[in-house]
C-alpha cells in the first residue's frame, strides 16, 4: 500500500487552513497545518512534506520569505511550493513568487476543484522529477561499473604486453623504454578520462552537489569529494574499492574519516546524509 502524500498548508487564517485541509483529505492526502512562515519552515525541516501550499501575506514570516528560506536549505529545497493569495495577483507579483522558488500560484477565493487539481499536478511533477533523478543515478552507476569492467580488460591486455616485453629477448633497450612510457601514459589517461567522464555526468545529474557540500564543509579534500560522489549514489565500500582499484579496508577508513569530518552522528547513514546536498 502506497504511503499517502504529505501536504503542509500554511495560512494565518485558521479557517483557510481547515478548509484546504478538508478539501485535500477528500483525496486521501496526509495534511499538516501551520499559521505563519516560520512555523512552516520548522515543520518542513522536521516532516519533509511532499508539497507546501502557503499564503503570501502572513505575520512573522510571509509566504515569499518562507519560500526563499526553504529553497536555501538543502533538506527542503526540492519541496514544491504553491503560493496562494487574495491580493498579490498582478503579473509582477507572479514573477516575484516564481523568483522566490514557488512552482505554482493560486488566487483566492479558493475553488476546491482547482486546489485538488493543482496539488495533484504538482505532486505528479515532483514525483516525475524524483524518478528521473533515480533513473539517472541508476544509469550513472551502471556506466561506472561498465567503465570499470572495460578498464579491467584493458589492464589485463597491458599486463600481457608487459609480460611479453619482459620475456622477449629481442627487444632493444630503446624500444622497451618507449613501450614502457607509452603503457604508463595509457594507464594515466585511462584513469583520468574515466573519472572525468563520471564527474561530468554526475554534475549534470546533481549540478549543485559539489558546491553545496564544499560550502558547508570547505575543508573536504578532492579525494573526500570523490568518495562523496560514489556514496551519494549509495555504492558500497566493495563497489567503490573495485571501481577505484583500492582495498576495501582503505575505503572503510576513508568513509570513517569523512564521517568524522562531517560531524555525522552514529545513528545517521553517511549516504542518506550526503543525499541532502
Amino acid at each position: 500500500m502506497n504511503t499517502p502524500k504529505k501536504i503542509l498548508i500554511v495560512d494565518d487564517d485558521i479557517a483557510i487552513v481547515d478548509m484546504i485541509s478538508d478539501i485535500l483529505l477528500e483525496k486521501q492526502y496526509q495534511v499538516l497545518g501551520a499559521f505563519n512562515g516560520k512555523i512552516a519552515c520548522d515543520i518542513a525541516l522536521a516532516e519533509t512534506p511532499d508539497l507546501i501550499i502557503i499564503d503570501w501575506e502572513m505575520p512573522v514570516l510571509n509566504g515569499i520569505e518562507a519560500t526563499r528560506r526553504l529553497k536555501e536549505n538543502n533538506k527542503t529545497k526540492d519541496i514544491p511550493v504553491i503560493i496562494i493569495t487574495g491580493h498579490m495577483t498582478s503579473t509582477s507579483d507572479l514573477e516575484i513568487a516564481f523568483e522566490a522558488g514557488a512552482i505554482d500560484f493560486i488566487r483566492k477565493p479558493i475553488e476546491p476543484a482547482e486546489i485538488q487539481a493543482r496539488s495533484r499536478s504538482m505532486l505528479m511533477l515532483s514525483e516525475y522529477h524524483k524518478e528521473s533523478i533515480r533513473r539517472k543515478d541508476w544509469e550513472l552507476t551502471n556506466l561506472t561499473h561498465t567503465n570499470q569492467k572495460s578498464n579491467a580488460a584493458i589492464g589485463e591486455l597491458i599486463n600481457l604486453i608487459e609480460n611479453i616485453m619482459q620475456s622477449c629477448k629481442t627487444i632493444d633497450h630503446f624500444t622497451q623504454k618507449e613501450l614502457t612510457e607509452n603503457i604508463q601514459k595509457v594507464k594515466i589517461n585511462l584513469r583520468n578520462n574515466t573519472w572525468k567522464q563520471f564527474q561530468d555526468y554526475f554534475n549534470k545529474v546533481h549540478p549543485d552537489f559539489s558546491a553545496n557540500l564544499l560550502k558547508a564543509y570547505p575543508t573536504i579534500s578532492s579525494e573526500e569529494l570523490k568518495l562523496s560522489y560514489f556514496l551519494r549514489l549509495n555504492m558500497s565500500s566493495k563497489e567503490i574499492a573495485t571501481i577505484t582499484s583500492k582495498e576495501i579496508h582503505s575505503i572503510d577508513i576513508a568513509r570513517y574519516r569523512l564521517r568524522k569530518k562531517l560531524g555525522i552522528e552514529r545513528n545517521i547513514k553517511l549516504q542518506e546524509f550526503l543525499m541532502k546536498f
